[in-house]
Formats: structure tokens, sequence, C-alpha cells
């Protein structure tokens, strides 16, 4: 178990081999106080892996991609150490190898789920001494996961067109594009990353605005002219369609929490080059 740690937030680049399915870890070493009651995890279409220690055992769950928003609190100040696998999109069903749809929105055992993965990332966790040899142990057990790539490469070039659109962009262009039809787009996507087409790129616009939010937080009339809004009423009432609360709201009481796992990976990447 990790003896010796550096700060409470170690963001760790995945391998530059990985990044197409694993952005980031991070382990955290939580704090009394430090998870506020409103902590919330914000819908942003990937799944991700949680490997936390109470201090007797271990805890390991799978998160399904998110639509909806997901609320944390305080229970992370439970945890002793928490490591966080932010995956990709479609990252998750590389590594299961499972529909997602039957996944999206659910917090589940890695153990029901996957037994092998459980027991390897089990015991990366016992084994670690640092968090730099967590990250590599963990590096080794998901790199065996991606030998036989198995996402569709429609998908692969759909995703990117949405996500170059920030999700401004209708569906027949996407498939226009993917030579795929609407149809098969859709099974695709329900399938590798757990939604249809359409929801997924509303949730990458709804991340677009987020991020905005962050750096803009009065001018919302112009950030839902930029993110493609017909005008504010309909910004206003998609946002709080997809998080539960107003943009004025979640910029109240919710936006210290907001995590951009493409902004930390952009971020990553570019001190590598």
């Amino acid at each position: 178990m990790i003896i010796k740690r550096d700060k409470q937030f170690n963001i760790l680049p995945s391998h530059v081999g990985l990044r197409k399915y694993i952005l980031y870890y991070n382990i955290v070493f939580p704090e009394k106080g430090m998870f506020m009651t409103q902590y919330t995890l914000m819908p942003n279409a990937c799944g991700t892996l949680s490997i936390a220690f109470d201090g007797s055992s271990i805890i390991a769950e799978l998160w399904g991609a998110t639509t909806i928003p997901i609320s944390l609190g305080a229970e992370p100040n439970n945890y002793r150490v928490l490591l966080l696998i932010q995956l990709s999109p479609y990252g998750l069903y590389q590594i299961t190898r499972q529909s997602q749809a039957e996944l999206a929105d659910k917090r589940l055992s890695l153990a029901d789920i996957d037994n092998e993965l459980f027991n390897s990332l089990c015991q990366a966790f016992v084994i670690s001494k640092t968090v730099i040899d967590l990250a590599n142990t963990c590096e080794r057990v998901l790199y065996r996961r991606m030998e036989k790539h198995v996402i569709s490469d429609a998908l692969l070039l759909a995703s990117t067109v949405i996500s170059d659109s920030h999700g401004q962009v209708q569906v027949k262009e996407v498939a226009r594009q993917s030579s795929y039809s609407e149809r098969q787009l859709n099974r695709l996507f329900l399938t590798q990353i757990g939604m249809n087409i359409k929801s997924y790129a509303r949730v990458i616009r709804f991340n677009y605005v987020l991020k905005h939010i962050q750096k803009s937080p009065c001018f919302f009339a112009t950030l839902s002219q930029q993110a493609g809004y017909f005008d504010q009423a309909h910004f206003d009432k998609d946002f709080k369609a997809i998080s539960g609360v107003t943009p004025q709201e979640y910029l109240k009481t919710m936006s210290d929490f907001y995590y951009d796992g493409t902004e930390i990976y952009n971020r990553i990447s570019s001190k590598e080059e």
C-alpha cells in the first residue's frame, strides 16, 4: 500500500500509447472535510475505474458513462487513498468488451463485471509504495487489454466529428462523414459508449458550456450563442435538464468541483511534445 505521497491530488498521464482509451490517473489522499456535500460529478460520457482503500478493505468499482449528474457528496472523505482511472468515452468498452448500454449511469462492483481485472488492480493497489508505482503498475495491467483494437473506426471518426464541433453538428452530417447510416451509428454508440449519438453530442455540448462557464461565468447570453442554442431560454432549459440546476445555481454552488478531463489531457500532452 502507498506509504509515500507528494500531495492530495496527483494527476498522472497515461502512456501515450494508451491515451486513446485512458486519459489520466488521479490518485487522491482525502482529508476530513475536503469533499463537501454538494460534490457532484457532471455528465461527461466517460467511464471510470475507481479503487479506494478505507483503512480496512479495498473497494473497486466500475462507473459507466454518465448522462446524468452523480452525487458523491462527502463520500470520498471516508477513504485513505482513492485511485480514479479516467477513461475516454469508448475506453471502458475497449477494456471490458461489454455492451456499455448496460453500464451507463451505474456504479457497479468491478468484481461482478470483470473479476480478473478486479484482482489485478487490487493487487496493484496493495504492492505499490508510491503514486508513480501505482500508475505504472496499473498501466501494465491495462495495457494487456489494449493489444487487440475492438473500437469501430466509424465510431472513432464520428466521435471526433462531434468533439471537434463541440456537439454542434447534425446527426445526418456525422453519418455522412462516417459513411454509416444513422441507425448503424446509434447501434455503435449504444454498444461502445453507452448512449445514442444524439445524447452523446448533447453531453459534449454541455461540457463545452461547463468549460466556458469557468472562464466567463457572467456572459450566459453570449455563451448560449457560442454553444449553438436558439436563445438563452433554450440554453437555460437544456442546462437544467442535464445538470438538474440552472447555470446560475451551478456557478454559485457547484462550479468549484468541475473537472475537465479533456483539458487535463491536452495540458499533459502539450508538456510531452
